[in-house]
């Protein structure tokens, strides 16, 4: 079967499925259109929102941290380069690949060592004809996989920066006409010490620092006008492919803070960071919507196997969206800064229950419920109430970090009060 997988670069799930009334300003017509025809992932979660560890972790079926790839920079192993990636395992295969767009995992385009032709390299613009060009000229005979890869709407980091749009700015909505604050704007009474911290740390970054609720206001139409951008980019190629032959995958390596907490851009492990649109088209499969917790992006690859009919690569730690997921899906993150202690986090979801946990600070663990809560305000980890709870999710985060070798973060656990004593004798036979 062929395959088309579009990505867009830090698209949040709340801008594609419009569940809060907050979100009724996003238009994404050709999105909708797919969705239509798809399995649709209303809680799909990216594995670390940061662009490299999570494209990385897409293209390996490999959590972050098993690859040594916890941040943006640039050094270190090509994680497209081995074998079982997903260009090279769909080429030996007999898949004829091709990518377009923006790579990031960790150069900014592919190569053919990512086992890929190269159709176009990071940018937007002439991504589209770059495809269907290939699309129309190819003269293989066996199955495709076409990967395109937009930038937008990634770009609303240089909009928050107040610098241009390399593919041009959007315009500026009046205050008035501007989409309203989310109900969540507000930061939550128990909110973790640690991100105000790194919010602070990173201004130049950010490019919100001093924002109002009217600058907040005109970013969020801002955000809207680049998703619907990008929307109309891809409605282009959904139109030179045939849905009746063509498996389509649309995802994002993670989502944007919308203003959401006060908060744009990723890192965080707030849902509108965490959280990414995932929709899947297979010919003759029933279309619907999924509802549970799922590793949408580091469980990208064994599902296009199942889909095109391949083995998977041996000794994965994620499984086929189509069989099924773990009870809990992990999401791990670290902030970049030369300051000690360094922020790092890891998110479990369990269900309806998201227990969060960073390295340090006030209020480093967090509890809430997603269905009475979704907007993450009160943290019931503070709650007596919730006290069972709260020792069954620490004891799941922690038999999750032993399963996979999840060693760095161990020593920044809460362990539940269940572990044994040589549990922590174990984790700290080397203190630091």
């Amino acid at each position: 079967m062929n395959i088309l997988l579009v990505m867009a670069d830090q698209f949040s799930a709340h801008a594609l499925l419009r569940t809060r009334d907050t979100d009724a300003h996003f238009r994404t017509p050709h999105l909708d259109r797919l969705a239509a025809a798809s399995l649709s992932y209303t809680q799909a979660y990216t594995p670390f929102p940061l662009c490299v560890p999570a494209r990385s972790a897409m293209v390996t079926g490999r959590y972050p941290h098993q690859l040594d790839i916890v941040s943006n920079g640039a050094g270190g192993a090509e994680p497209g380069r081995g074998p079982a990636s997903l260009g090279h395992w769909f080429a030996a295969a007999g898949y004829d690949c091709a990518y377009a767009g923006k790579w990031h995992a960790r150069q900014a385009s592919a190569t053919v060592e990512d086992g890929f032709v190269p159709l176009h390299p990071l940018g937007d613009e002439g991504l589209v004809e770059a495809c269907t060009d290939w699309l129309s000229t190819r003269a293989a005979a066996g199955p495709f996989l076409l990967v395109a890869s937009f930038d937008d709407p990634h770009t609303i980091c240089e909009y928050a920066r107040s610098q241009p749009l390399p593919y041009g700015n959007v315009p500026e909505s009046p205050v008035g006409g501007a989409p309203p604050l989310p109900a969540n704007f507000a930061p939550a009474p128990y909110a973790p010490s640690a991100l105000a911290v790194e919010a602070d740390a990173a201004a130049r970054v950010y490019g919100t620092r001093g924002y109002n609720a009217d600058d907040w206001r005109q970013y969020r139409a801002a955000y809207a006008a680049l998703v619907t951008r990008v929307d109309e980019r891809i409605g282009q190629l959904l139109d030179a492919v045939d849905l009746a032959e063509t498996a389509v995958v649309f995802v994002s390596d993670h989502g944007d803070g919308d203003a959401a907490h006060g908060w744009n851009q990723k890192t965080a492990l707030y849902q509108e960071c965490i959280r990414v649109p995932l929709l899947l088209h297979v010919p003759g499969r029933a279309t619907g919507t999924v509802e549970s917790p799922v590793a949408g992006v580091l469980s990208l690859l064994p599902t296009l196997c199942q889909v095109a009919g391949i083995a998977p690569p041996p000794d994965l730690p994620s499984r086929s969206l189509l069989e099924g997921q773990p009870d809990v899906v992990v999401v791990q993150t670290l902030f970049q800064a030369d300051s000690k202690p360094q922020t790092t986090g890891r998110a479990l979801v369990k269900g309806r229950y998201k227990y969060t946990v960073y390295s340090w600070g006030r209020h480093r663990e967090q509890l809430h419920d997603l269905e009475a809560d979704p907007g993450e305000q009160r943290n019931l980890a503070v709650e007596d109430s919730f006290a069972v709870l709260l020792e069954e999710l620490r004891g799941d985060l922690h038999r999750w970090a032993l399963e996979h070798g999840d060693a760095a973060f161990l020593k920044k656990l809460v362990l539940p009060a269940s572990a044994p004593d040589q549990a922590r004798a174990d984790i700290f036979a080397v203190p630091y």
